[in-house]
């Protein structure tokens, strides 16, 4: 039984159980492809089917992850076949525990707004908050779970990244000058664009038989 309930790995040359940070990260991409498409199926089919059959499988996951164990947890397991032949990235469990636990949080709470059939903004906030969650992850290796961890001062070993143990880089002045420059760019041709190229409505064609 310790077997299935049990949250972490023993590895050979870490002191502490630890999880695949490629696996995570692999699922949490697939999670937010998953979430964006059924959010889409809202605006295209006027149908909130695929949101809450989404929604669903999030609860399920992260239920399975913090309670019984992330090996079987589904979305995890897809991810880590898709990354198996990639070499495994260790991490610390804890962080990742108390990361997936404010999904379980957020999973409880989305499961009263489904069993009740309550559609507010606040469901939609909770729905675009777990894609953002899960965009940062699997996009940028960003566990913000894992950052307010440490920010409580928690002890930590290894956070996903090194991101509780490494300080920000200085700031460099130049590289905010480039960015803003093509924001600014980006802007005017935006502007250009709707201007003179896109601005009529589009024409309806009606084609008969």
């Amino acid at each position: 039984m310790g077997f299935f309930l049990n949250f972490g790995e023993n590895i050979d040359g870490y002191e502490y159980k630890v999880i695949n940070e490629r696996d995570a990260r692999a699922s949490a991409g697939i999670m937010f492809l998953f979430g964006l498409l059924s959010l889409f199926s809202v605006h295209f089919y006027r149908t909130i089917f695929w949101a809450e059959l989404f929604s669903i499988t999030f609860i399920i996951e992260f239920f399975v992850r913090v309670l019984i164990n992330p090996k079987y947890a589904p979305y995890m397991l897809i991810g880590g076949l898709i990354v198996s032949n990639q070499q495994p990235d260790w991490v610390e469990a804890k962080p990742k525990r108390f990361a997936w636990l404010l999904g379980v949080i957020l999973g409880v709470i989305m499961t009263y707004y489904i069993i009740f059939d309550i559609i507010t903004p606040i469901r939609l906030g909770i729905c675009w908050l777990c894609l953002f969650l899960l965009f940062v992850e699997s996009v940028f290796g960003i566990c913000l779970g894992c950052l307010l961890y440490k920010k409580l001062k928690w002890k930590t070993y290894n956070c996903p990244g090194g991101i509780c143990d490494v300080a920000p880089p200085p700031y460099n002045k130049m590289k905010l000058i480039v960015i803003t420059a093509f924001l600014g760019l980006f802007f005017l041709t935006y502007v250009s664009l709707k201007s003179y190229k896109f601005n009529e409505k589009p024409k309806i064609i009606i084609i008969k038989e």
